[in-house]
């Protein structure tokens, strides 16, 4: 019988190159990225502790929020927030929104950017560090799986700016389809971003020079983030309710080249999950999971249908459940791969 994947509170993690990890200290010359159980012993809990030159100073201030949200320390949050965003109308008492509705206890998150990963603003060099970061992650707790954004400012000639600028912190059920639209007429330095959700309900999140915070939680007990490849390349997957079991044995007997047979084969059983929201229009937003019969393993496709006859374009077997590793995946099917050969 599988192991069912029923909560989103698992700890699916991320894939390295083999031996990175074993190989580099905690923070290699190339900031290598880490999970928050690899680097909490070392985060950052306090915005005057943060250094311009510090490598991982991005990662490390990240698992300072988590530790501080784990512990439901709202003053450890603060600590970490910038002086404009504390000075914000509402901070307060959304940081107490957040630390209040937080379900469970952190068993760990996606894999925390790193400085080189995170997504930049300023102009940098070798040599000179960069002082702003803005990524997402997943934490991962033992009854929800939350997505966050966090912004930092780790110099910067307004010193009220240092630390935690933006905070966004939804449950998956928030985050799935979710649409931000800004509204015109806003006065300057002022912002306004209204976020609509699958579900009919709507947030505001009220921003002042680059600063604001948005909490809002539901349920992600219908929703999984898994890894699919290398890197920090997470999707959202909802689950159907169901899902058939297939044998092994017929698996192998598909022959998974002949991309519309392999389609065609699928059709007979209906997905354990089915992939939505990704930034690959038509690719990942047709990714499923199936279930094995007898087996903690699943299959995995990517079926291109958008605009094109549709068809299998990647068929694998891997255990979502586990850190994702291409040693251990078993690639059944590949369109690139085909193309290269």
């Amino acid at each position: 019988m599988n192991k069912l994947i029923k909560t989103t509170a698992l700890v699916i993690l991320a894939a390295f190159a083999p031996g990175v990890l074993a190989s580099c200290s905690l923070y290699s010359k190339y900031d290598t990225n880490k999970f928050y159980s690899e680097v909490k012993d070392d985060a950052i809990t306090d915005k005057d502790d943060i250094e311009y030159r510090d490598k991982g100073v991005f990662m490390k201030t990240c698992a300072g929020f988590v530790n501080a949200l784990d512990d439901r320390d709202a003053r450890g949050i603060e600590k970490l927030c910038s002086d404009k965003l504390l000075s914000m109308d509402g901070t307060e008492d959304m940081i107490e929104e957040m630390i209040d509705g937080f379900e469970g206890d952190v068993i760990d998150t996606s894999v925390l950017p790193t400085d080189l990963s995170a997504n930049t603003y300023s102009q940098w060099s070798k040599t000179d560090p960069i002082d702003y970061f803005d990524a997402d992650f997943f934490i991962y707790t033992d009854e929800q799986t939350y997505w966050v954004t966090l912004s930092l400012y780790s110099i910067i000639g307004d010193d009220d700016l240092i630390g935690l600028n933006r905070i966004r912190i939804l449950t998956i059920d928030k985050r799935f389809n979710m649409e931000v639209t800004v509204p015109e007429g806003l006065e300057e330095g002022e912002g306004v971003n209204l976020y609509l959700f699958e579900d009919g309900t709507t947030a505001e999140m009220v921003y002042e020079d680059s600063c604001g915070m948005l909490v809002c939680y539901g349920d992600s007990s219908d929703f999984i983030a898994v890894n699919i490849g290398a890197g920090t390349a997470y999707e959202v997957f909802r689950l159907t309710g169901g899902g058939d079991e297939i044998d092994r044995d017929d698996i192998d007997d598909v022959d998974w080249k002949d991309e519309e047979e392999a389609l065609e084969f699928l059709e007979d059983y209906e997905p354990y999950a089915v992939g939505r929201d990704s930034a690959v229009e038509g690719y990942y937003s047709q990714a499923r999971f199936y279930l094995i019969d007898g087996a903690d393993e699943m299959l995995y496709v990517n079926i291109n249908g958008d605009g094109v006859p549709e068809k299998v374009i990647f068929a694998e077997i891997f255990d979502p459940t586990e850190t994702f590793s291409k040693d251990k995946a078993e690639v059944l099917h590949s369109s690139k791969d085909n193309k290269d050969s």
